[in-house]
């Protein structure tokens, strides 16, 4: 805005940084959008420009009586105390903002929410662990198409299954006696679980470091279900959620 006034108005930098009362290095500062006129130069270099403050924060529309008196107001006090009430009127404007926001908050409806067990035990990906007697919580996740689909939470332990799930991983899990070729599954052989993908000649990883497991007729194989997808954070209510449901579970305002 400032380069292209001062070129119609046929004005130099050092004509344009003469008459706001600054240096012509204060003026190249402006048009590169390497600094920005302090508010006691604007008056002035609107002055200059021959444009109004409405248009220089390209506002065209006019003011208010209102707003031209609190700006007639503002400028004619010192620097210091501009910056005083500039830091009060954003302080009050977040506060504003805030209250609007926790208005919003309340009429929202509440999510839909599902509650799975988390197993804490985990499924290896490598060498197994035991997956026996559950051991675990149940946790409250956002529904959504994998969520509702599954029926546990399962953590990965080890690296066979890199790159597609990585040792801590938490994988959605849902309960089946029997997968098609090519699908990812938790495994339980002998008493011990694995994450794998399961194909007619084994129980394949995806980390090529590992060999495909096979078994023999005196082993106990079985399948506990097949796995959705990993955990994901927007699955997992924030703090803000998770009070508003416990609230209205127990009939009060959230906290």
């Amino acid at each position: 805005m400032i380069r292209e006034r001062r070129i119609a108005l046929g004005m130099n930098q050092a004509e344009l940084a003469e008459r706001v009362g600054v240096s012509r290095n204060t003026v190249a500062g402006w048009e590169t959008n390497h600094s920005r006129p302090d508010l006691g130069t604007l008056p002035a270099l609107c002055s200059a420009l021959k444009i109004s403050l409405n248009r220089f924060f390209g506002q065209e529309k006019k003011r208010t009586a209102e707003a031209e008196k609190l700006l007639e107001i503002f400028f004619s006090l010192e620097a210091g105390d501009r910056e005083s009430i500039l830091w009060q009127m954003e302080a009050l404007r977040d506060r504003r903002t805030e209250q609007r926001e926790r208005e919003k908050e309340k009429i929202l409806p509440l999510p839909k929410t599902v509650t799975l067990f988390r197993n804490e035990l985990g499924a290896a990906a490598g060498f197994g662990a035991a997956l026996g007697e559950a051991q675990g919580e149940k946790v409250t996740l956002l529904a959504d198409r994998d969520t509702e689909r599954a029926d546990e939470i399962i953590t990965v332990c080890g690296r066979s299954m890199e790159p597609t799930f990585f040792d801590g991983d938490q994988v959605l899990v849902q309960h089946t006696k029997e997968l098609r070729e090519g699908e990812i599954g938790i495994f339980l052989v002998d008493n011990e679980g694995y994450i794998k993908e399961y194909r007619k000649d084994g129980l394949h990883s995806h980390n090529p470091e590992f060999r495909t497991m096979t078994f023999h007729e005196d082993q106990t194989v079985r399948c506990l279900g097949r796995v959705i997808g990993k955990l994901k954070e927007e699955q997992i209510p924030t703090r803000e959620q998770i009070n508003r449901i416990e609230a209205e579970k127990a009939g009060k305002e959230p906290q």
